[in-house]
């Protein structure tokens, strides 16, 4: 297998982009992120093309736009049926994990199949998000649906 780089992507809620040292932040609170930036690849001029959260992770797993891809707002879930960032990466030979706040799973999952109202729902502020809804990472996965709402929801 070829030598080919590690591949972090740092993607973050309500930050300032100068709350970095890496950005010119004074106060040294970024050590760590910012010697990565600093040893690795930095955009000096990126943008989101969506102001919610939700939507603009969707965008970033799927490089469409949130109408695009479908998730135009918080609470909807990313199509299971996309082919995603992760996908393309595992093809490629990476191993893909994914860390943190998720947040593109529906708060309540019927899985494919199941009968409303007969079959259990998922609910991914409580539980673990399944495999089949975390957009092709598949190697490792420590992440809840959204955080700020769960305890135990690592799987």
């Amino acid at each position: 297998m070829p030598d080919r780089p590690n591949i972090i992507v740092f993607f973050t809620d309500q930050q300032r982009w100068d709350s970095c040292g890496c950005y010119g932040q004074s106060l040294n609170i970024t050590p760590n992120l910012d010697r990565m930036a600093a040893e690795g690849v930095l955009f000096r001029n990126a943008f989101t093309c969506q102001p919610v959260c939700g939507p603009a992770r969707a965008c970033l797993q799927s490089g469409q736009y949130a109408s695009e891809v479908g998730v135009y707002t918080n609470g909807i879930a990313l199509p299971t049926d996309g082919t995603y960032v992760a996908h393309h990466m595992s093809e490629a030979g990476y191993e893909v994990g994914y860390i943190g706040k998720w947040h593109l799973s529906s708060t309540a999952i019927i899985h494919p199949g199941a009968r409303p109202g007969q079959d259990r729902e998922i609910n991914t502020r409580t539980q673990a998000v399944p495999p089949e809804f975390r957009g092709g990472f598949k190697d490792y996965w420590l992440a809840s649906d959204t955080l700020e709402f769960t305890s135990h929801a690592y799987d």
